[in-house]
């Protein structure tokens, strides 16, 4: 499926506020509410969009977010992934070119855990596992889904 116009509008109005009513967008849109209905209900079936709720996990009272850099031997990358998802304190699992096979973000309820998941945890879990690089954040600056800025930013590398 190919984002049109009309469907990069709606992601980027329901970006602030995932309850906003089709009603509003649609006057806001100058289209019919039951074409917003329809393209929202399209964009979602399709697994191009979900409509959540996110929190800042240091902000909700998470101790201890960190991100780690994950080195594997060839071939055990994509079930090293899989397995990854699995646990319910790995936010992130992206795989990467360079310096890391895997990226994690994680959240721990204090130092401890988060030694006991990188040291005992993650090794045992992932046998192909070579290497870690673990980095605490101790403040988030920026964690954003902009939509409407990476749209604009696309529209206008796109322009003569």
């Amino acid at each position: 499926m190919t984002l049109d116009a009309l469907d990069r509008s709606l992601l980027a109005a329901l970006e602030d506020d995932g309850r906003r009513p089709y009603r509003d967008i649609a006057r806001d849109l100058g289209v019919a509410e039951a074409t917003v209905r329809h393209r929202v209900a399209k964009l979602v079936d399709s697994g191009l969009m979900r409509i959540t709720a996110v929190g800042d996990p240091l902000a909700l009272g998470v101790e201890v977010a960190a991100i780690a850099m994950l080195r594997l031997r060839p071939g055990t990358v994509q079930g090293s992934a899989e397995r990854l998802t699995a646990y319910p304190n790995v936010r992130f699992v992206g795989a990467s070119f360079g310096a890391a096979d895997l990226i994690i973000q994680t959240l721990h309820r204090d130092i401890d855990e988060l030694h006991t998941f990188m040291t005992h945890e993650l090794p045992a879990a992932l046998p192909g596992l070579v290497s870690t690089e673990t980095f605490q954040l101790a403040k988030v600056h920026k964690s954003s889904w902009d939509w409407k800025a990476w749209f604009a930013a696309q529209e206008a590398a796109d322009e003569p």
